[in-house]
């Protein structure tokens, strides 16, 4: 119910008891015997009016009171309505903004994801192909990490080794397949060349060590271990090994071929430095093999003409066949003993190549003393 009309209901009521005690006043008269009305009928209707325009002025002043107070609720309803439009229009402009971010957000996360999941793609099939890369290398080919714990290992290093994957994976490289020198000795972590990798950051190689298999038999084996750096930070190694026992045999084979011969036979790196001598050249120049190995050849047995003058390297024809890539024959030679004697030989010099590059020389000779006299 409004407050005008509720206002307009007291008014009401209350002119109607004005009217019922008018009503009794005249009662009470016309009871007493009063002979005229008139001035008490007139009283009345007077005081019916006055009290009707005071009701009147009453309900005027409170309508208008309440007009005002609709004016200020109104304006207030409007002022509010205003501030809710201004905020709804904000709202749905922030909405609209977060929707808008949400859709870049959401698109650039659905990208970010397609494209993981790309790369994922495109590392298991990298990491599928550099195992079977490793699987098909010939040589032996293990990681490990900076506490020299294996991280992986391809099939050549497992058939050599005689161990399975699962079984080298996270265990300690040196204490399963290295632990042991050739001798029989104790093959401390600290001393090993692998190890030494992981640890001070350079390439370490041996081309005459072991490694034992799962059964304890070791094999001879030459391996490079290389250090695994990620940026600055050194995380391990890869050692890549080859069994050389096979290459060990031949060359036991070959030892003992040049060693029957009744020539002696000896060679030479491109500085003319000595690689090899086989027993007949030993016994024939005096030298012993160690003594020869990595010193030159020219300055030790080949240094002065029978005469005793000196005979310049770069005339000798030995020596010519490691630069000029010709082989060179000398029938009237003479060659210096260990103990500064000289006997006649005749030789051929035959250049080494590796592709077309000259590495030096293989050298036969004999000694004419024994044949010719």
């Amino acid at each position: 119910m409004t407050h005008p009309i509720r206002s307009l209901i007291i008014l009401s009521v209350g002119f109607l008891l004005a009217i019922l005690v008018v009503f009794y006043i005249n009662l009470q008269i016309a009871a007493h015997g009063s002979q005229s009305f008139l001035p008490y009928n007139l009283f009345s209707l007077g005081s019916l009016v006055v009290i009707f325009g005071i009701f009147l002025f009453l309900f005027a002043k409170d309508t208008d009171t309440c007009h005002k107070e609709r004016k200020v609720l109104e304006h207030e309803v409007e002022t509010i309505t205003d501030s809710l439009n201004d905020a709804q229009s904000s709202l749905d402009e922030a909405v609209e903004k977060k929707t808008f971010e949400m859709s870049v957000i959401n698109g650039s996360l659905n990208r970010e994801i397609a494209e993981r999941m790309q790369a994922e793609t495109e590392g298991v099939k990298l990491r599928k192909r550099l195992h079977a890369i490793l699987d098909s290398a010939g040589d032996g080919i293990f990681g490990i990490d900076s506490n020299g714990m294996v991280t992986f290992v391809n099939h050549k290093a497992t058939e050599l080794l005689g161990w399975t994957k699962e079984e080298l994976i996270s265990k300690s490289h040196h204490d399963l397949v290295h632990h042991t020198r050739k001798s029989g000795g104790t093959f401390p972590v600290e001393e090993c060349p692998i190890y030494k990798a992981y640890k001070d950051g350079h390439v370490h190689s041996e081309n005459d060590d072991i490694f034992w298999t799962k059964d304890g038999i070791s094999f001879p084996v030459e391996y490079t271990s290389t250090p695994l750096f990620d940026g600055e930070k050194n995380n391990g190694a890869v050692v890549v090994f080859r069994d050389i026992s096979q290459a060990k045999k031949l060359q036991k084979q070959q030892e003992l071929i040049l060693n029957s011969a009744g020539e002696g036979i000896f060679g030479l790196d491109e500085k003319g430095k000595v690689t090899f001598m086989n027993k007949a050249a030993s016994i024939m120049l005096g030298w012993d093999l160690d003594e020869l190995i990595g010193k030159s050849h020219h300055e030790l047995v080949h240094h002065s003409h029978a005469d005793g003058s000196k005979y310049r390297e770069k005339d000798c024809p030995i020596y010519m066949a490691c630069t000029d890539g010709q082989v060179h024959f000398k029938s009237d030679d003479v060659f210096w003993r260990k103990d500064g004697s000289s006997f006649k030989v005749e030789y051929s010099s035959t250049p080494i190549f590796e592709g077309d590059q000259i590495t030096g020389a293989v050298v036969m000779f004999r000694d004419l003393t024994t044949f010719y006299e």
